[in-house]
């Protein structure tokens, strides 16, 4: 196998990384993405220890764009994740400061207590 072969299968290998991150991404499964940077670390490093020297670069350029655009959709879905969960995390903390909730007997009532998880009823 030459050395443009193997690089072509560790892109491709490499592709299928990131589609199964993008997948992972997209369902918010959050508990697998340690398992798939660890695989995109290892074929990252794979790759590295290849030199320019022997590879047709030209027959790479189709597969390297796709995973670019790939690595971009991703960091695209981190991002807005993380825009998501620290919108989140406002809206709590601010709920969380306004303390105004119902009293026992049915009035409103300001407290010292958390309105977010008071189940003191």
């Amino acid at each position: 196998m030459s050395k443009t072969e193997q690089v072509i299968n560790y892109l491709n290998q490499l592709k299928e990384v990131l589609l199964k991150e993008k997948t992972i991404l997209i369902e918010n499964d959050g508990a697998k993405l340690p398992e798939i940077i660890q695989e995109k670390e290892d074929i990252m490093v794979t790759l590295s220890a290849f030199s320019e020297e022997n590879v047709e670069m030209e027959k790479l350029s189709v597969l390297s764009r796709e995973i670019k655009s790939l690595q971009e959709t991703n960091l695209m879905l981190t991002e807005q994740s993380m825009r998501y969960t620290e919108t989140m995390l406002e809206h709590i903390k601010k709920a969380a400061k306004q303390n105004n909730t119902y009293s026992k007997k049915g009035t409103f009532d300001q407290t010292k207590k958390s309105t977010l998880l008071d189940q003191s009823l």
